[in-house]
């Protein structure tokens, strides 16, 4: 279960006035963005906004800008490191970057190479306990 949620700061008005304005509406992002805020603190668990800006154009394994994408592009690859997946996925993992960047402290994250291969971010929030405690 998820002890952290992070979301883009997106502002639902404004995106509105686009071209995806009647879905953006329609689909209630907003009011979603609103009920996961307040189920994140019944049951305890950190809610956060992230900065929405270039989440998609980022590369999150190296972090260099690879450019503007058209919609229609679906796959992320990174001309700098070779890096390539999913749209979606890189920016997810843009946004968990940024959003642990906000909360966890870089000396309290470790990097672990998880079974497929791929590396994730770990947190060992006790030993940063621990040490803020004893300091």
């Amino acid at each position: 279960m998820a002890d952290m949620i992070f979301v883009e700061d997106i502002n639902f008005k404004m995106t509105a006035k686009g071209f995806l304005g009647k879905q953006m509406l329609d689909g209630g992002f907003g009011q979603f963005r609103d009920l996961l805020s307040w189920v994140c603190w019944k049951r305890g668990k950190y809610f956060a906004q992230v900065d929405h800006k270039y989440t998609s154009q980022i590369c999150p394994e190296c972090g260099t800008h690879t450019g503007k994408k058209e919609l229609d592009q679906r796959v992320h690859v990174c001309d700098e490191c070779g890096y390539q997946t999913s749209r979606d996925h890189a920016s997810s993992r843009v946004i968990l970057q940024r959003g642990l960047n906000n909360v966890v402290p870089m000396d309290c994250r470790e990097r672990k190479l998880s079974g497929n291969g791929v590396l994730s971010g770990v947190l060992c929030l006790d030993k940063c306990r621990s040490r803020n405690v004893s300091a």
